[in-house]
């Protein structure tokens, strides 16, 4: 087992791909901490965590509040005895026209997206230093290095935006924790087939999305959460034990960015 013995949070792992990483790293024997601002779904991904023998505790947070991050990483740390691994995953989006965006848009992705991300890092530094020992992995996106083209009238510049300086804070975080012995690496997952917080995407609209995703990468095809959450295995175990500050494509091979 890549895990055994280690202590994994994964933020927004109350459904989608948080739920598919928390998921694979209990079946590699880590304890896990499901963290999500939604109750409902962290008791229902604990409990299948647990029916199925894994060890896992849940604790609602909002990941743009220093406040609740740190009770966060102190409830884990209460629990466990350490924290290993930290997966910045949650996120929200909001797809409007440009010229409909406004001052909420962009505050909300960017609060959610990139200031939880430094936040939660801030938070957990503290004990991986003590410890030596750390991994932290960032979830980007293929918006972050490059422009794909617009869902209809829809577009996503702040989500493109807070996804580009999540890429940056790994570089810049990787060189101040590494001397402490923290990985800290960053992945960019393409569409799989969920839905995100905000998105406002109707039915015909989210059809007509998967279908220009999958025509935009050299496989054709759209990822799945299990997919990604190999990935994230990979950099959360110690057969990554030499990368850092660097950033993981899982995209199939993504061709419609500029």
């Amino acid at each position: 087992m890549r895990l055994k013995g280690k202590v994994a949070i994964v933020t927004g792992s109350g459904s989608g791909l948080g739920k598919a990483m928390v998921k694979r790293f209990a079946e590699e024997g880590a304890s896990v901490v499901v963290a999500d601002i939604n109750q409902e779904g962290i008791d229902a991904v604990v409990r299948e965590l647990k029916e199925a023998g894994g060890t896992a505790m849940g604790f609602k947070v909002d990941v743009t509040k220093r406040s609740e991050i740190k009770e966060l990483m102190k409830a884990t740390a209460d629990r466990f005895g350490r924290i290993d691994i930290l997966v910045n995953n949650a996120a929200v989006n909001r797809l409007k026209p440009f010229l409909a965006m406004n001052d909420e848009d962009w505050d909300s992705v960017l609060g959610v997206d990139l200031k939880g991300v430094f936040f939660c890092v801030q938070a957990v530094a503290q004990y991986m230093i003590k410890q030596r020992y750390g991994k932290i992995v960032n979830i980007s996106s293929p918006q972050g290095n490059g422009a794909a083209p617009p869902a209809g009238d829809k577009t996503n510049y702040p989500y493109g935006s807070a996804k580009a300086g999540v890429i940056q804070l790994t570089k810049t975080l990787a060189r101040e924790l590494g001397p402490h012995g923290i990985n800290v690496n960053c992945m960019a997952p393409s569409t799989v087939a969920r839905r995100m917080s905000g998105t406002n995407f109707a039915q015909q609209e989210m059809e007509a999305h998967i279908e220009m995703r999958k025509r935009g990468n050299v496989l054709h095809r759209l990822g799945t959460p299990e997919e990604i959450a190999n990935a994230a295995l990979f950099l959360a175990s110690d057969e990554s034990s030499f990368i850092s500050g660097q950033l993981l494509s899982v995209d199939g091979g993504r061709t419609d960015r500029m």
